[in-house]
């Protein structure tokens, strides 16, 4: 039965079986929601923040020790960066579980252009023939951290 806001009817006696269906399709809408394997956004560290249901599990790369989960025995990924690896940002696919990126980035210049003269912009810099880089950057926009968490039941 579908959680129905009409029930109980306003100034009828209480019925525990109506009640417990109503609670029960309630609590379905609510720490229930979404399909399992499902990733939801989570405020972790945030103020007054309840804890995890036992229905959802942290992105941590941790083993599910649940058999009532089907990912009983599996490990989660850890997009959290947990495991001392790197955060992930999630990007869509058509099949799940590929990886890619890198949180820096570099540019080179080539040997040898018009005899060491390389334009940038409107300006002229000068250098002599030669193999130049630049320094490792970051290549982030600004953002939010949230710990990721996987429903598993």
């Amino acid at each position: 039965m579908p959680f129905d806001p009409n029930l109980p009817a306003h100034n009828s006696p209480l019925d525990a079986g109506e009640m417990r269906q109503q609670l029960n399709s309630l609590h379905a809408l609510t720490l229930g929601s979404g399909p399992v394997g499902g990733l939801a956004a989570w405020l972790k560290s945030f103020p007054n923040t309840p804890a995890l249901p036992a229905t959802w599990a942290e992105c941590n790369g941790q083993a599910i020790n649940d058999p009532a989960s089907p990912f009983h025995g599996l490990s989660v990924p850890d997009l959290n960066g947990a495991q001392g690896g790197v955060p992930l940002f999630l990007r869509g696919a058509n099949v799940s579980g590929g990886t890619g990126g890198s949180e820096t980035h570099s540019h080179g210049l080539p040997l040898n252009i018009n005899g060491g003269t390389v334009q940038q912009g409107a300006d002229v810099a000068v250098f002599p023939p030669g193999n130049y880089g630049s320094d490792p950057a970051s290549s982030l926009p600004t953002y939010y951290e949230v710990v990721w968490i996987v429903r598993i039941k």
